[in-house]
């Protein structure tokens, strides 16, 4: 399947941890993530932040980028941040295919 990595940015003015009303459709939201993951079949393969940069980096298993847009729209995460998603791959691949190994 392929491999998408999803790069989220906001504002602090926008960050759930400040804004009342983020924070309030965050919590609304968060906890249909796993529920919403099956639907769009979207296996999360990490997930970190850097809270003081307001930046969320995924890396995820998707059908499609199609799916991955639906998933973070479905969960809210697109309400307040900016997504960039591209598909991604193995960096040994690469290796492999440069090198003809």
């Amino acid at each position: 399947m392929p491999v998408f990595s999803v790069t989220m940015r906001h504002t602090p003015e926008s960050c759930p941890m400040f804004n009342e009303d983020v924070k309030k459709k965050f919590k609304e939201l968060v906890g249909k993530r796993e529920q919403v993951a099956k639907k769009h079949e979207i296996k999360v393969l990490s997930a970190y932040t850097s809270i003081m940069d307001h930046l969320a980096l995924y890396v995820v298993e998707a059908p499609s980028q199609v799916a991955v847009e639906n998933y973070f729209m479905e969960i809210g995460f697109a309400f307040w941040n900016n997504v960039e998603i591209r598909q991604v791959r193995p960096v040994e691949d690469v290796v492999k295919k440069v090198t003809g190994e």
